[in-house]
This record gives structure tokens, sequence and C-alpha cells, in this order.
């Protein structure tokens, strides 16, 4: 990544917040916009085409709030939810595979936890998307999380895959399953060492 671009990435995350917006002219605005807005468009070509995070997932959430505040400010558009990656595969999803909604700060967590029961946490996984459907006790087909509507059939590498069940019973007999696969690795930290490009290494 080129020098200007974490120069930029810096002074946008140690910068004084957005309590007010930037005194800058409208030239000047339109520039900072469209920069950011390639530079998170790269970012996102990478992770979705090339399965690369080439940025941690703190600095983009930050990066694309401050898109949308900047364009907020300067043009008066509402913020733009992020467009759905390029499709690739003509695998439908049974169920449509949608992401979860995040959440800024520990307030809006504690907000969203009142009046909540039964709540369950667990270690964040960074792994791959995947559908995987069950009929009549069989693992029939998986899916990669393409654009959400449709993707890749990985069935023929998933069923390579020991750990992911082939056979189901009971209520899951017949059911479509949405999570992620995820690749183990001895003492490692991802936060530190990086995720290595686990995200390619599904079989073959």
């Amino acid at each position: 990544m080129q020098n200007g671009v974490w120069a930029l990435v810096l002074w946008m995350l140690v910068g004084d917040g957005q309590a007010a917006c930037p005194a800058w002219p409208q030239a000047r605005a339109d520039r900072e916009i469209e920069r950011l807005s390639q530079q998170i468009t790269e970012w996102k070509n990478a992770y979705w085409q090339q399965g690369s995070s080439t940025v941690s997932d703190e600095v983009y959430d930050q990066l694309a709030e401050r898109l949308a505040y900047w364009r907020r400010c300067f043009t008066g558009e509402a913020p733009a939810h992020d467009a759905s990656p390029p499709l690739k595969g003509e695998a439908r999803h049974p169920v449509a595979h949608t992401g979860v909604r995040k959440l800024a700060n520990q307030a809006d967590v504690a907000r969203w936890m009142r009046g909540q029961s039964g709540l369950w946490v667990q270690p964040k996984v960074d792994g791959v998307a995947v559908t995987l459907v069950y009929r009549q006790g069989r693992l029939t087909q998986a899916i990669s999380r393409g654009n959400g509507l449709a993707g890749e059939d990985w069935t023929a590498r998933v069923l390579q895959i020991p750990s992911v069940p082939k056979v189901s019973d009971g209520v899951l007999a017949n059911s479509v399953l949405q999570g992620e696969l995820f690749l183990l690795r001895e003492g490692h930290v991802q936060k530190q060492m990086g995720g290595m490009n686990a995200r390619q290494k599904l079989p073959a």
C-alpha cells in the first residue's frame, strides 16, 4: 500500500472525531471524498474478489463511517449501504445469506441487550461464509456467500472437509445452515499475525 494512503488513514483515525464538518472548500471536499471512496472500493474488491483482507475491520469500519459523514456534510446524501459484492457463481441460496449489523460501541451494545434474554457470547471467528443444505439427512449442497443471493457451488470441496457433518437428523434432517468455515492454527493470534489468506485454503 502506498505511503500516501497510510498517511490519509492515520490522519483520519487521529482526527478530532465528527463533531463538526471539515471547513473545506467544495472542491477540496470533492477530492477528499473521491480519494477515500476509491480506497474503500479497492479494499472491498480485494476482500470479495481475492479473499484478501488488506486492512483491519476496525480501520475499514471507521473510514467507511467517515466517508458517509463527509457525504452528509457536503452533498446531503444519506449514508449508502455497501453495494453487494460481484456475483461469482450461479448457485442460488435457499435463504438469502446476509450479514449482521454491527454496533459501534459498548453503550450501543448495552442498549440493545436491554430486555433481551438467553444471550450467549462467542469469540469472533474470521472465516469464509458458507451455506450448507441438508436434505433427508444428507449434505446435498454447499454454497459460498457470493452476493448473498447466489454464490459458487462448493459442494465437492466442502465434502472433503472432515469437520463438516455430512449427515444430520431430527429437526436438522431438512435444513439450511449458514455459518463460516475457518482454519484452526495453533498459537495463532490474528490481531498480531494477520489472516495469512486462510480464506483461500478450501480444498482444491
